[in-house]
């Protein structure tokens, strides 16, 4: 059984790293790890267990845990700390003059001063490569600057979700996966953006994570707009309004104006509605088969 740690980097996620067995370390531990670029120093998220077996080399994390930081390297880090302030005053100084207010959202210097991460925002793109020059010749180091959207913004600078709990972007997801408002109506959300929107103003990546859960659900029961017959209540005909997927209940509004609740395994389908990936009616199959 080798030891996987998750550790959580300001400006790059969160990375798999291997934990030697002679380490003891706990979530929310600081320690040094081993990078492409060096060493640095990262917050551990969780800790967990991958099996040794056949290919177990190839799934084995590239990355490891050196040591947890001690005392003198969390000094260090202080330091470093101090350094990437004055980097972040001449950043300021610099992008001042530039179109676009630019504002600045992350300054960090790794452990060893080999790399300054520097992470901003601004209304358009900014040319700052005369900055980059002079910085690299004042602290002599390689400056790794990025500009961001709103979404790595709320990742940078951390915050909490609707949920009440910080967001997925700030604690364990690394990459961005696409969502549109599509996998909203498949979950039957309302599709006020108050609801469906995150902190960062944009969809929400949740919306992404129970998708395919309530696609697979969902096909087996009638769409909006179809009508259907209750055996429930005496064979009333109505039209489908709501779905409660996870549950495998529908509401069907009757001709007389009432609203049923009805499982789905109770219904008669007289007429079936079919969409199109984008959710436009494509026509409809009536109880005999016949389409139009």
């Amino acid at each position: 059984m080798v030891t996987v740690a998750r550790i959580r980097m300001p400006e790059n996620g969160v990375f798999q790293c291997r934990v030697s067995a002679a380490l003891t370390l706990m979530p929310g531990d600081r320690c040094l790890i081993e990078l492409d670029y060096g060493l640095d120093v990262g917050t551990v998220l969780e800790l967990y267990g991958v099996n040794e077996g056949a290919g177990a080399a190839d799934k084995a994390p590239a990355y490891r845990v050196v040591r947890m930081c001690s005392e003198s390297e969390q000094a260090r880090e202080a330091e470093q700390a101090s350094r990437a302030e004055k980097a972040k005053q001449a950043f300021m100084l610099s992008a001042r003059h530039e179109k676009g207010h630019v504002k600045m959202l992350h300054v960090r210097f790794s452990y060893g001063g080999e790399r300054l991460f520097i992470r901003y925002s601004a209304q358009i793109p900014v040319d700052l490569r005369r900055f980059v020059g002079q910085v690299q010749r004042d602290f002599k180091t390689h400056v790794d600057l990025w500009q961001v959207g709103v979404r790595d913004e709320a990742a940078l600078i951390g915050c909490l979700g609707p949920c009440g709990r910080s967001v997925c972007c700030c604690t364990w997801q690394r990459q961005f996966q696409p969502v549109n408002v599509r996998m909203a109506k498949t979950q039957e959300m309302s599709l006020n953006p108050g609801a469906i929107n995150g902190t960062c103003g944009r969809l929400k990546c949740c919306l992404r994570f129970e998708y395919e859960q309530y696609r697979a659900a969902g096909e087996s029961l009638p769409e909006h707009g179809s009508l259907v017959r209750c055996e429930e209540y005496e064979d009333a005909e109505g039209v489908v309004v709501g779905r409660d997927v996870m549950r495998g209940r529908l509401t069907v509004r009757t001709a007389d104006g009432r609203y049923l609740t009805v499982a789905c395994d109770r219904v008669t389908v007289t007429r079936r509605m079919f969409f199109d990936d984008r959710g436009k009616e494509i026509g409809h199959e009536d109880s005999a088969g016949e389409w139009s």
